[in-house]
C-alpha cells in the first residue's frame, strides 16, 4: 500500500459534482452498491467489498484506500485495488480495518481540445472490516425475507459456517427453518433478536452432538456476552447429568452483519441431551412417561397446570404422545398430565406438611423427611449452588427453571441449568434463592442442609472462574467490542448496574469481581452453619 495525496485534489471536484445538476451526465449518473458498513472476515480469507457506480456516458474508474481511523479524510490507496470489487487481504491478526472507494467518471471528450466537462467524482461509505478469529455463520432466508415470528417458522433457509479452526467444523448451505425464539429477549425494545433453527436433518454442528434444534442467543443484555458460558462452566464444574453447550460466531444474515452470537444445543429430551424416556407411539392412555418440565412464569406451553400449595407454573416441554396434530391435548395427555398433577400434589404435601388455604408457606414447619424419597437432593443442592453463584434473578421468578420427572422411579431431578444473561448485575449480600420455588422448604430440612455442606466441601474447591472468564475475554474481545460498535451498551443493562462500564472490558472485570464476591457469601452462608436465615454482609 502507498500513501496518496488525492483526496486532496479532488475536494473540491467533488464539491461540484454535488452541487453541479446542471450538467447532464450528473442527473443519470452515481451510486448503483455501496459497500455494507459493517463486515466481518472469516479466518483464512479475504471478503468481497463492491462499489459500483453507473454512469450516463463516460469510463468509470475506480480505486480503494485503507483508512487508519474509519473516515474518509485521510486514506492509504490499495495497491492493485482498482476495480469495482476488493478482495480484501487474509487477516492474521484480530482488529478492524476501514476501507472506502472512490470511483471518477471520466466524459468520453475529456481528451478534446474544446472539452468543458470535469471528471465526476464519488467517495462511497466507509466499510468496516473485523477479523474476530471467531467462526462466522451465514443464514440465508428465502428472498431475505424478515424473521419476525417466534411462532411461525421461515422455511427453506439455508446456513453455512465458515471460518472454523477445525476445518472439519466448516459446512455450505444446510437446509434449515428460522424463527425467534425466547420471551423478554424478543421484545420490541431489545433490536437484536435470538432465533431457534430447525434443520432439515440432524447435523453434528462444531464438535456438538448431532440432532436437528439448535439456538442463537443473542446475549443483548449482557454486555460481557459471557454469563450463559459462566454459568455453564459452573454446571460442569458440579457435574450436571447434562449440560449445554453451544459456540460463538459471527453472524451474517442475509448478507448483514448481525453481531456476536451464541450458537448452542436447544433444550430437548434426546440420548445426546435430555436423556429420559419421552414414550412411544403405541402407548395406552395408563401408560406413563418421563417429563422435561419448564416453570416460567410465562406460562405459554400447550401442557401445564399450577402446582396447588406453591402456585408454580408447570409447563411440559416434551409433549409427544400427549399433544394431538392440531394441539389439543388428547385423552392419553389428558390422563398422564392428571397422574403428574397428583405427583406434584404429593410432593408439595410432604414440603409443607401444615400448610392451609391461604398460608404463607415460609410459615410452615419443616418438611416430612420422606419427600427426599420422591426429590434426588444432589441435584436440587447443585441447582442451588449454580443459581445462587450466579445471583440468578429469573429463578426468582421462576424463569427458565428445567427439571425432569422420572417416572418409573417417581423422582423430581432438578436441572439442566440454563438462562443467566440477566445475572450477576447487583449481587445480593447474602443467599436470597434458599428462600425460591421449593428451597424455603428444603432449608428447613436436616438431610437436605447436611447434604448441601457435603456437596460444597467436595465441589466448591474446584471453582476456579477466573482463567475461565480470561480466555474468553481474550477470544470476545475484538468480536464483542464490534457487536457493542452496532447495538451500543443496552441502557437496560447500565440500569441494573446503575454504572456504564463503558467497553467490553469495563463490563468483564466487573463479572468477574461480583461472581467472586456471590461466591464467598455462598461460602460464609454453608460455614456459618444456618443456612435458613439471611445474613447482610
Amino acid at each position: 500500500m502507498k500513501k496518496s495525496g488525492f483526496l486532496i485534489v479532488f475536494c473540491s471536484i467533488l464539491l461540484f459534482c454535488v452541487s453541479g445538476c446542471g450538467n447532464s451526465a450528473s442527473t443519470e449518473t452515481g451510486f448503483v452498491r455501496q459497500p455494507e458498513s459493517m463486515n466481518v472476515a472469516p479466518d483464512n480469507q479475504g471478503i468481497d467489498l463492491v462499489c459500483e457506480v453507473k454512469a450516463k456516458s463516460g469510463t468509470v474508474t475506480y480505486q480503494w484506500y485503507e483508512s487508519g481511523d474509519g473516515t474518509t479524510n485521510t486514506g492509504s490507496a490499495v495497491d492493485g485495488a482498482v476495480e469495482s470489487v476488493f478482495k480484501t487481504p487474509v487477516f492474521t491478526e484480530k482488529g478492524v480495518r476501514y476501507y472506502y472507494c472512490v470511483a471518477t467518471v471520466i466524459p468520453e471528450n475529456e481528451t478534446q481540445n474544446n472539452s468543458v466537462e470535469e471528471p465526476l467524482v464519488f467517495v462511497s461509505n466507509v466499510a468496516s472490516v473485523a477479523y474476530t478469529a471467531l467462526p462466522t455463520l451465514y443464514i440465508n432466508t428465502p428472498g431475505a425475507v424478515e424473521i419476525v415470528s417466534k411462532e411461525e417458522w421461515v422455511e427453506n433457509a439455508e446456513i453455512s459456517l465458515v471460518g472454523a479452526k477445525d476445518e472439519s467444523w466448516n459446512f455450505d448451505k444446510v437446509s434449515t427453518s428460522i424463527r425467534g425464539r425466547g420471551n423478554s429477549t424478543w421484545s420490541k425494545t431489545r433490536p437484536k433478536k435470538p432465533y431457534a433453527l430447525k434443520l432439515d436433518k440432524k447435523q453434528k454442528i462444531m464438535g456438538m452432538a448431532s440432532h436437528k434444534r439448535w439456538i442463537l442467543a443473542a446475549n443483548y443484555l449482557d454486555n460481557s456476552f459471557m454469563r450463559n458460558e459462566v454459568g455453564l462452566y459452573l454446571s460442569r464444574v458440579f457435574e450436571f447429568d447434562w449440560t449445554v453447550h453451544g459456540k460463538f460466531v459471527d453472524l451474517v444474515l442475509n448478507g448483514e452483519y448481525r453481531g456476536l452470537y451464541w450458537l448452542g444445543e436447544a433444550i430437548k429430551v434426546n440420548e445426546n441431551r435430555v436423556d429420559i424416556d419421552d414414550g412411544c407411539e403405541e402407548m395406552s392412555d395408563g401408560d406413563d412417561k418421563d417429563y422435561l418440565i419448564e416453570m416460567d412464569y410465562y406460562y405459554d406451553e400447550i401442557v401445564q397446570f399450577r402446582s396447588p400449595v406453591r402456585d408454580l407454573p408447570y409447563m411440559i416441554k416434551n409433549d409427544d404422545y400427549m399433544v394431538d396434530e392440531n394441539g389439543e391435548i388428547t385423552s392419553g395427555g389428558k390422563a398422564r398430565l392428571e397422574r403428574l398433577q397428583a405427583k406434584v400434589t404429593a410432593l408439595e404435601k410432604l414440603l409443607y406438611p401444615d400448610w392451609k388455604e391461604g398460608m404463607d408457606t415460609n410459615d410452615c414447619s419443616a418438611p416430612d423427611e420422606s419427600y427426599a424419597e420422591i426429590i434426588d437432593i444432589d441435584s436440587w443442592a447443585k441447582f442451588w449452588f449454580v443459581n445462587e453463584i450466579m445471583d440468578n434473578r429469573d429463578s426468582g421468578h421462576p424463569r427458565s427453571d428445567y427439571f425432569t420427572f422420572d417416572s418409573k422411579r417417581n423422582l423430581f431431578k432438578a436441572g439442566p441449568v440454563w438462562d443467566f444473561d440477566k445475572s450477576l448485575f447487583r449481587v445480593t449480600e447474602y443467599c436470597w434463592l434458599k428462600d425460591t420455588i421449593y428451597y424455603n422448604a428444603l432449608f428447613k430440612s436436616p438431610a437436605f442442609v447436611s447434604r448441601v455442606k457435603e456437596l460444597w466441601d467436595e465441589y466448591s474447591g474446584r471453582i476456579d472462574v477466573e482463567p475461565f472468564v480470561e480466555s474468553l475475554r481474550s477470544t470476545l474481545d475484538v468480536a464483542a467490542e464490534y457487536d457493542l460498535t452496532l447495538w451500543g451498551h443496552n441502557d437496560y443493562t447500565n440500569m441494573l448496574l446503575e454504572k456504564d462500564f463503558g467497553n467490553f472490558n469495563g463490563y468483564v472485570d466487573y463479572l468477574k469481581e461480583r461472581i467472586q464476591t456471590k461466591i464467598s457469601i455462598v461460602d460464609r452462608e454453608i460455614a456459618g452453619h444456618d443456612t435458613g436465615s439471611q445474613t447482610d454482609d
